[in-house]
Order: C-alpha cells, then structure tokens, then sequence
C-alpha cells in the first residue's frame, strides 16, 4: 500500500488502512465522548499521526515505510484504542486487522437469548438467594429464594417498571421496594453501593462510548444517591470498607428481613458473583447472597431459606 512515499507491508496493510481511517476520522469531529469522565487522562488531542507516534505507537512511522512487517501485540492495538475513544466496534476492527481476537460485544436480544436462558436454569436450581445481570447490571430474573429472602410478592414485582429493575437502581431509588431494607445500615449500604459502581465501571471500561452506556448513566444520575457516588468512584482508588459493626475481609451488606417474627430482623448478607459462561463469556452473571455469620444462618433457616443451617467462610 502507499501512503506517500511510504510502502506498508502486506501484512501491516489491514491495520495501517483501519488506523489512518479512525485518525481521519477523529481530525473531521467524529470523536466519541464519554459525558461522564470528568477527566480526560489523555489530555487534548489533535489526532494525527506524529502525536500517534508520541503518544502510543513510536513504531507506526517505521510501519508505514515498511520496516514494520508484523502489526502490534494485543496491548498496543489495546492502548491505540484507548488514545483514538474507540467504540466496541472500532475497537474490533483494530484487533481483528491486527491478527488478535476481538473483543465479545454487548449481548442484547437473540444473541443475548439463549445464554440468558442457560443462566436462568442455573440460578432455578442454585440453593440460594440469587438473580441475573447483564452487563448493564440489568436484573433480568430473580429466583423464588430471593423473593422470601427481600419479602417481595410477584405483585410487587410486577408493578415495577422493567427498565427499574438495575442493580444500581435498586440501590438508588427510594420508590422501589428494595431500598428501604438495604439503607437500615447506612455505612454497608454506601460501601455495597461503591463497590457496585467501581464494578460497573471496571465491567464497562471498554463501553464507556457505547450509546446504551450513556444513557443509562444519564437515567441514574436522576437518583440523587447515584448521582452523589458516580463521580467520586474511580478505578484508580480503593474502595475502603465502613466501620459497619462488622469486620470481615470481604464485602457484607446488612439488610432488614420483613417476614422474621416477632418482627423483621437485620441479617449480614455477604454477596457472590458467578459467571456461568466458564471463560466462554463474561455476561450474564449470577448474584447470590449467603447470610454472613451465625445469627443471619438462623435468620435464613427462620424464613425457610437454603444454607440456614450451615456456616458459610
């Protein structure tokens, strides 16, 4: 190929042909944007080949004279999508034109069908409280032990909103049911929060141009709890756990279980993410809740839950 003077390699030809695109493009405004990153770590760009060079890939002048005869290392193809704001899909084209494995897009409708569907099978026969995410931390099915645990009636359920039922909502928004039992302990409640969010971000790094992903945080930024928390989560920071009055390695959520008797009594929940795609896919993923310590094992076995008996590590 000629660019100039210059010969890329046969083999370089593909990725050369994609980057010269995406910076042309980037040069003529259409540059993805991510409305919710505060700081841009890159800096202003003029998106141009020299700055390329500076920035990311010093070989790429060397690639275009044909000195370069094989593309770059997954890494690089990696960082090069990050400095131009690639899309998933732009993202793809430089990895596949690079010889590397793309990158498994966002699952949605039939593609998402039958993946979901194997999930849902699992969380039916787990032993446990538990539900379905996507990668939009969308909850897409609870099972009947997650019900009993929260109280929550298939009326109750049906009159939420299905666009509602995400995780960071439910956390949120003090007009769904769930809320009011999760905030009864403050400092846990926060830190599960914060922890969800460095999750969603640490999940989505890599979709945060995606138009779904700036929509849903655009509609989550509605909820004042959200939208408090958002910006002062960062991957590049830990998420220090609360002095809640109870000390455990990992996280624990305290929650008000309403059909305990005399009254409703608070159990320590610890949560558990599972993947059922065993390294084939990242999403969905299963959540489920072991009660954390002796008294909420009781608390479990009270309302007729699994794992009420035994202690869990």
């Amino acid at each position: 190929m000629a660019l100039g003077q210059q010969l890329v390699h046969p083999d370089c030809l593909a990725f050369v042909e994609v980057v010269e695109e995406l910076l042309a493009r980037r040069q003529q405004g259409d540059v993805p944007h991510n409305r919710w990153q505060h700081d841009d770590p890159w800096g202003p760009r003029t998106w141009n080949r020299s700055e390329l060079e500076d920035m990311v890939y010093s070989s790429y002048k060397q690639m275009r004279k044909g000195r370069i005869t094989r593309p770059p290392r997954r890494e690089v193809v990696m960082d090069i999508g990050d400095y131009l704001n690639c899309t998933i899909d732009e993202r793809n084209r430089l990895l596949i034109a690079a010889a590397s494995s793309p990158i498994m897009p966002y699952l949605t409708g039939a593609a998402l069908s039958p993946i979901l569907a194997i999930t849902i099978e699992i969380v039916q026969q787990l032993s446990m409280p538990a539900f379905v995410i996507n990668r939009d931390w969308q909850m897409h099915y609870f099972n009947q032990h997650l019900l009993n645990l929260f109280g929550i009636t298939p009326a109750m359920l049906a009159a939420i909103d299905p666009t509602q039922l995400n995780v960071l909502g439910l956390l949120c928004d003090p007009s769904l049911p769930l809320y009011q039992q999760l905030i009864q302990n403050r400092a846990s409640w926060q830190h599960m929060l914060r922890k969800t969010i460095y999750g969603f971000k640490q999940a989505n790094l890599l979709c945060q141009y995606e138009p779904w992903y700036q929509q849903l945080v655009a509609r989550l930024l509605q909820l004042p709890e959200f939208a408090s928390h958002w910006p002062t989560v960062s991957l590049d920071k830990p998420i220090l756990p609360p002095s809640s009055g109870f000390e455990s390695p990992t996280i624990v959520l305290e929650a008000l279980i309403p059909h305990t008797q005399p009254t409703p009594k608070r159990a320590w929940l610890r949560p558990l993410l599972m993947s059922a795609g065993y390294f084939q896919f990242d999403f969905p993923q299963i959540v489920a809740f072991l009660p954390a310590n002796t008294e909420s094992q009781a608390i479990y076995a009270e309302i007729g839950l699994p794992f009420g008996l035994k202690h869990s590590n």
